[in-house]
């Protein structure tokens, strides 16, 4: 199993990272990533109406900024600056979520808004770094989709009310997704003949392009083109599912587990790779997020960037569909920053099941009007994403059977292929 290597630019005099100082460095920038999560659902107890520890205005409206830019975001290019392993590719990571933490402070909100502008312009700058080293379609893709949180940030700075920045941001999560999802499933057993695999790959590119080139029109003509901008998104979700290598993982496992263990295992070898816990519950995880894009798609069928319909959007993309691909990822992203051996346990399923099952309590609750489900459904989420922090650290300081996958963590599409990654085994 190949771990990541550092591949030195050819006539750089800028050296790579050894492997200590660059895990001190990823462990120094996870700890603004993660206040600024903190931050954001603390922001989200105070739009549920209920008492937090920190509130103020700027907890209420920039909530949907600080989760996205602040700490999403910047968990991106984290990614982005391991890959590169050069020192100055961890100011765009840097400049993120200190500017998302700087808007939640008393200094006026143009400090963050600046921090946070020069972090998504230095993210377009290490993909293009990557992308001059292996011309990687879905490196373009990755750009696309930093262009929207550009224009997003860009916009919020000069008076666009956050609401109408909703397909913007989404455009950024999801093709940075979407474009990810495609090389990992590059080490899955193949769904797709390779001219299928190429008409895949083709598809995620054009109807992207498309995505981003509507995001003005969102922003200019909201009450029609939102409507579209949701039909993308189905068929976006679609070709990214179609092609997914998880999709093989599961078929697998289904026949398999209708056969029998035995049969299980026979599959499993036949396959040419067994399937591992952590490989499941990722199988799983990724088409539950898939399925929360779907709904997203169709809530904007009749738009309302207010209310409770408003709110069901809104979480139904970015708790339902984000932040599932996350818990799903978390097995394999988090060893691959940290250089650790991570274990797999049930507690991810429990953290997956409360994630998932508070959002159709919010979603259910908001359409028929009801502050009393939504507001249990919002707990359920927040105690779902405060699990997630306590199951991962566990995963990663508690001995016990490891998952045979990898020494530390399932690192093969993330260090060798990935579009954020440039590695050789």
């Amino acid at each position: 199993m190949s771990q990541p290597v550092a591949v030195p630019e050819q006539g750089s005099a800028d050296p790579p990272l050894k492997p200590a100082s660059q895990t001190r460095r990823v462990i120094v920038l996870l700890v603004p990533c993660g206040v600024a999560m903190v931050m954001g659902l603390d922001a989200a107890l105070v739009l549920l109406g209920l008492p937090a520890p920190l509130s103020g205005e700027r907890f209420s409206s920039a909530h949907g900024i600080i989760m996205t830019i602040g700490f999403l975001e910047a968990l991106v290019s984290l990614e982005s600056a391991v890959s590169l392993r050069r020192l100055w590719a961890y100011c765009a990571p840097a400049a993120l979520a200190v500017g998302a933490l700087l808007v939640l402070t008393p200094l006026p909100l143009q400090a963050g808004q600046l921090l946070m502008l020069v972090g998504c312009a230095l993210l377009i700058v290490n993909y293009s770094v990557l992308w001059t080293r292996k011309h990687e379609p879905m490196v373009a893709v990755q750009v696309g989709g930093t262009l929207a949180a550009l224009g997003a940030v860009l916009l919020w700075t000069g008076g666009v009310s956050i609401p109408d920045l909703f397909a913007w941001l989404v455009t950024f999560l999801m093709l940075t997704i979407a474009a990810e999802r495609v090389v990992i499933s590059r080490f899955s057993p193949s769904v797709l003949t390779p001219a299928g695999a190429r008409r895949y790959q083709r598809g995620i590119v054009v109807i992207s392009a498309l995505i981003v080139f509507a995001c003005p029109l969102t922003t200019i003509w909201s009450g029609r083109v939102l409507p579209v901008f949701g039909l993308a998104l189905i068929a976006l979700t679609v070709v990214a599912a179609w092609g997914d290598g998880a999709r093989s993982d599961l078929r697998v496992r289904a026949r398999a587990t209708v056969a029998g263990s035995d049969a299980a295992s026979d599959a499993d070898t036949a396959s040419g790779s067994a399937i591992t816990p952590s490989q499941r519950f990722t199988g799983v995880m990724v088409f539950i997020s898939y399925m929360w894009l779907i709904v997203t798609g169709l809530l904007l069928v009749h738009p309302t960037l207010s209310g409770l319909h408003y709110d069901a959007l809104l979480h139904a993309v970015f708790l339902g569909f984000v932040m599932t691909m996350v818990v799903a990822h978390v097995p394999t992203y988090l060893p691959f920053l940290l250089e650790i051996r991570f274990r797999f346990n049930p507690g991810f399923w429990g953290v997956a099941v409360l994630l998932n099952v508070g959002l159709v309590v919010r979603i259910v609750a908001d359409l028929a009007g009801s502050e009393t489900g939504r507001t249990l459904g919002g707990l359920a989420n927040i105690a779902a994403l405060l699990s997630l922090v306590a199951v991962a650290v566990w995963a990663a300081v508690v001995k016990g059977p490891e998952d045979p996958q990898a020494p530390a963590g399932d690192t093969r599409a993330i260090s060798d292929t990935s579009p954020t990654k440039d590695s050789r085994a």
